[in-house]
C-alpha cells in the first residue's frame, strides 16, 4: 500500500496536498456541525416559526468556502421572514466575507491595487472582485489599538511635516495629502539612523491632521505646557506657521538642514557650516546675496525667512536637534502606494489607505468595524418550546488550537457570540 500518491513527484507538493485536503475537511465538518444544529433548532422551534424552504449560503473564509443549507422561516407572529440558524449564532445578512478576509483584503489594498489584493488578500481558490475591495475601504470604520508604550529617554521630540500629491478623482490637479512623523530620538545601527518612539499620521486635511498631532502629543507623548517641540520641514508657510497651531505645548519652527544647505548650494554654489548659517555678519551677506536670485523660489524664500525669523537657525547649534527630513518618509511609506501603483483614488479611500498605513508601520492593531444588520432572535417561550443549546460529539484531535476552541464552543453550547 503506497503512503505517498504515486502522482505526488515531491515532499514539498505531498505537504500541500495535505494541507488543502485538510481545510476542505474542516470546512466540509463545520457545515455538517452548522446543519446539525440547523436541525435541533427546527425541531424545537415554536410553532408560529412556518418552515418556507432550505436555502444555501456561501461564506468565504481565510482558509476557503464555507457552503451549508439552513431553513427560511415565516414568522406568523411579527409577520417577517428569517434564517433561525444565522438569528442563534448571529451571522450577518448578506455577509459573503468572515471578518478576518476583510482585513487581509484592507490590509493587501494598502500596499497594492485592489485587484491584486483581491487575488492575494483572500484564499488562493476564490478571488475577490476589485470593486469589493473598493468598497470595503470605503465603507469600513477603523479602530486602531495603539500596543506599545514608548521608551523612556531624554531626547527631544521632532516633528517632521511635508506633503505628498496624489492623483484623486475629485480634482484635475494632483491633492496634498499632508504627512507628519513624531519621533523621539535616535539609536544609530552602523551608519542608519533608526528613528525611536516613532509615530506617523496622514491627512488631507491640513487642519484635521494639526488636531490629530495635538492629540498624539498630548496622549502618546505625555507633554506639558512646558515642554517645547521642534517642528521641522521645508519652506512652505503651512510648515513654518504650523507651530501656532500647536496647543499643548510650546512649538519651534526648524527648517530642516537638507532643504537650506541644498538651496544654497543650488543657487548661489555656498556650502555653509551651522555655525556660519547663524553669524549675523554671514547672514546679512546671504540676504544680500539673495537678493539679485528674484526668479528662484527657494531663494526668495530662504531671505524672507531669514529676514523676519534669522533666529529659526540657532536650534542648528543645539546638541538635543536631530537635522531630520520628511521627505524620506514619504518615499518609504507612501509612494510605494500612492506613486509606483498607476491609480486614482477618491478622497474618502486615499484617507483610509493612509490610515492602515500608519497603523501597520506604527505597530498598532488595526480592528474593523463593520456594520452588523442580524436576524432578531424569536420568542421560543411564546410557541410553549425552551429552547436548550445541545451537545454534540465532534472529533477534533487533528484540529489547530483556534479551531478546537470554536468546536468546544459549539459542542459543550457555550456560545459567546
Amino acid at each position: 500500500m503506497d503512503i505517498i500518491p504515486s502522482s505526488t513527484t515531491s515532499f514539498e507538493q505531498f505537504v500541500v496536498d495535505y494541507i488543502k485536503d485538510l481545510k476542505i475537511s474542516g470546512l466540509s465538518e463545520l457545515a455538517k456541525v452548522l446543519e446539525r444544529i440547523d436541525r435541533s433548532l427546527a425541531s424545537q422551534r415554536p410553532k408560529y416559526l412556518r418552515i418556507i424552504k432550505l436555502k444555501p449560503r456561501s461564506i468565504l473564509t481565510s482558509i476557503g468556502m464555507l457552503s451549508f443549507k439552513r431553513r427560511y422561516y415565516y414568522d406568523e407572529i411579527n409577520h417577517c421572514y428569517l434564517y433561525l440558524l444565522d438569528a442563534f449564532l448571529a451571522i450577518p445578512k448578506r455577509n459573503k466575507l468572515m471578518h478576518d478576509v476583510k482585513i487581509k483584503l484592507i490590509e493587501a489594498a494598502s500596499e497594492m491595487s485592489y485587484a491584486k489584493a483581491g487575488r492575494y488578500g483572500s484564499s488562493e481558490d476564490y478571488p475577490v472582485s476589485k470593486s469589493t475591495v473598493y468598497r470595503l475601504i470605503r465603507d469600513s470604520e477603523y479602530i486602531i489599538e495603539d500596543r506599545y508604550a514608548l521608551l523612556n529617554n531624554e531626547a527631544a521630540i521632532h516633528v517632521q511635516l511635508d506633503e505628498k500629491f496624489v492623483h484623486v478623482k475629485e480634482n484635475k490637479h494632483k491633492k496634498k495629502l499632508y504627512t507628519c512623523t513624531i519621533f523621539k530620538g535616535i539609536r544609530h545601527h552602523g551608519e542608519k539612523r533608526v528613528l525611536q518612539n516613532r509615530t506617523l499620521l496622514a491627512n488631507v486635511n491640513l487642519s484635521l491632521l494639526l488636531k490629530r498631532l495635538n492629540l498624539v502629543l498630548k496622549d502618546k507623548y505625555k507633554v506639558s505646557l512646558d515642554d517645547e517641540v521642534y517642528i521641522s520641514g521645508d519652506l512652505a508657510s503651512y510648515i513654518q506657521h504650523a507651530p501656532d497651531k500647536i496647543r499643548v505645548c510650546k512649538a519651534r519652527y526648524v527648517p530642516d538642514k537638507y532643504h537650506i544647505k541644498a538651496a544654497l548650494k543650488k543657487s548661489l554654489g555656498l556650502v555653509a557650516s551651522d555655525e556660519e548659517l547663524n553669524d549675523k555678519d554671514y547672514q546679512e551677506a546671504l540676504i544680500k546675496a539673495l537678493e539679485g536670485l528674484a526668479c528662484d523660489n527657494d531663494a526668495r524664500k530662504i531671505k524672507t525667512m531669514l529676514k523676519r525669523n534669522p533666529q529659526c537657525l540657532k536650534v542648528y547649534l543645539n546638541a538635543d536637534y536631530e537635522g531630520c527630513s520628511q521627505e524620506c518618509m514619504n518615499s518609504h511609506y507612501y509612494c510605494p502606494r500612492f506613486d509606483k501603483i498607476p491609480n486614482v483614488f477618491r478622497l474618502k479611500t486615499l484617507d483610509r489607505l493612509a490610515d492602515v498605513i500608519n497603523a501597520r508601520e506604527n505597530g498598532y492593531r488595526l480592528k474593523l468595524g463593520f456594520k452588523r444588520d442580524l436576524y432578531d432572535l424569536p420568542n421560543f417561550e411564546l410557541g410553549g418550546l425552551i429552547i436548550e443549546k445541545g451537545r454534540y460529539d465532534i472529533d477534533k484531535t487533528e484540529m489547530g488550537y483556534r479551531t478546537r476552541k470554536l468546536f468546544n464552543s459549539i459542542e459543550y453550547g457555550k456560545w459567546d457570540w
